[in-house]
């Protein structure tokens, strides 16, 4: 594994590195402050994003949002890249890159793991090398700007390959719920009511949960619960945060009302789930 770069312009905001073989992270879940995109075209060993596993393969884009835990096994090997950006990236990227958000870092497993065809991975991997030269060379005024350029370049050339895996992506059910998940994951912490995520919509409850279901497999109920479990595991495994103070934060009303809501979700308390050690 070589660093390769971190520009004196994106620092602690971006960064590169190339791996050749095994990686080395930490045997316990990490979770993660940046957004992580790791493109290889050949994959051993196998790595869980919050509660989903994945299996690494050939030819393959793995996303992780900023945020999520995640813990490669062993035996993981990667040959490719990893690419890391802070949200800030966002903030100064143009509308077309931006928009890739709500598409690629929404907190949905669905999308964490793409099966790509070897002609785009292959052409992904040559816009990273392309990214790699232009991290190694001098210095000059806008070199930051080339940089962001190139992550552009490949974050709308990753949202490509997930729109062709997605069938009906450009139906506006689909377009619909690439929003809805979006909503959530900007707003789980602060509500945890449909119907505010539908007005937002501009939909009733009913059609929400017809698309959600048509789309996603579950209804919006359980995907709003799942992230605010998810990002309880979050605090209870990373933080010291007592169970009220996680309570506060998540907007529960209540100690109890939190307790109940964890528990019913996961069939443990969540000083039980915090006594456990695991993530």
């Amino acid at each position: 594994m070589e660093l390769i770069y971190n520009t004196k312009g994106f620092v602690d905001e971006f960064s590169i590195i190339r791996l050749d073989g095994n990686i080395s992270y930490s045997k316990d879940p990490q979770r993660t402050t940046v957004n992580r995109i790791y493109i290889y075209q050949n994959g051993q060993g196998s790595v869980d994003i919050d509660n989903a596993s994945l299996q690494l393969e050939k030819y393959q884009v793995l996303l992780i949002a900023k945020g999520q835990i995640f813990l490669f096994s062993d035996d993981t090997s990667i040959n490719g890249y990893e690419i890391t950006f802070t949200d800030a990236f966002w903030e100064k990227a143009p509308e077309s890159a931006s928009n890739c958000k709500s598409v690629l870092f929404n907190l949905n497993a669905d999308n964490q793991g793409l099966a790509a065809a070897k002609e785009d991975l292959d052409e992904l991997l040559s816009v990273a090398a392309m990214l790699e030269l232009e991290s190694r060379g001098k210095e000059y005024i806008n070199k930051t700007d080339s940089l962001a350029a190139y992550l552009k370049i490949i974050m709308i050339k990753t949202a490509n390959i997930n729109f062709s895996l997605q069938d009906r992506y450009n139906s506006s059910d689909r377009k619909i719920y690439t929003q809805f998940l979006e909503l959530v994951s900007q707003n789980y912490q602060k509500t945890r009511e449909v119907s505010v995520y539908s007005g937002l919509l501009n939909i009733s409850n009913k059609q929400l949960a017809a698309i959600s279901k048509k789309q996603g497999g579950i209804s919006p109920k359980k995907i709003i619960a799942g992230m605010i479990v998810n990002e309880a595991k979050r605090m209870l495994y990373f933080s010291a945060s007592s169970i009220k103070e996680i309570a506060s934060i998540l907007h529960f009303s209540s100690t109890e009302q939190f307790s109940h809501f964890f528990k019913k979700q996961t069939s443990l308390s969540p000083q039980a789930y915090r006594n456990t050690g695991q993530f």
